[in-house]
């Protein structure tokens, strides 16, 4: 098995074809972001509602790569209904996986595990955190 093999595995590239909340409208959104790859092309647009500092509603536009696919699709599966605080330790925590031989995340984002065989490709590193980069965005321009 080469390199990439262990990387595109099936779970990966099932996470990949049918991205979660990929298209969904969020009619009265409370913050938008957005985030690019250079490496790759890849890019994202996200729309959140928060309750507080819980995310109640969320929508997504990606156009990525298999990598930055799949973690956006982890990424709309498991937000609704999180803190900001949580989405925040996942992506530390995803951060972390990707750069420091870290564990994958925990909870409900714990299936961007699917990702770790891919920490060795670092150029493919800022697509993998693309929906975390624009949802820090949504965030700050929310004041939270």
């Amino acid at each position: 098995m080469t390199a990439l093999d262990s990387v595109y595995q099936d779970r990966l590239l099932d996470l990949a074809a049918e991205i979660a909340r990929d298209g969904h409208a969020v009619p009265h959104p409370t913050a938008t972001g957005s985030a690019y790859s250079r490496a790759c092309g890849s890019r994202i647009e996200i729309a959140i509602v928060l309750d507080g500092d819980r995310i109640a509603d969320y929508g997504q536009r990606v156009e990525a790569c298999a990598l930055g696919s799949a973690a956006a699709s982890v990424v709309g599966a498991a937000i609704v209904g999180r803190t900001v605080a949580e989405v925040r330790q996942a992506a530390a925590e995803m951060a972390a996986m990707l750069t420091q031989d870290g564990p994958p995340p925990g909870g409900a984002f714990a299936e961007l595990a699917a990702l770790e065989p891919a920490r060795g490709f670092t150029n493919r590193h800022g697509s993998m955190q693309l929906a975390f980069r624009a949802l820090e965005k949504a965030f700050r321009s929310a004041g939270v």
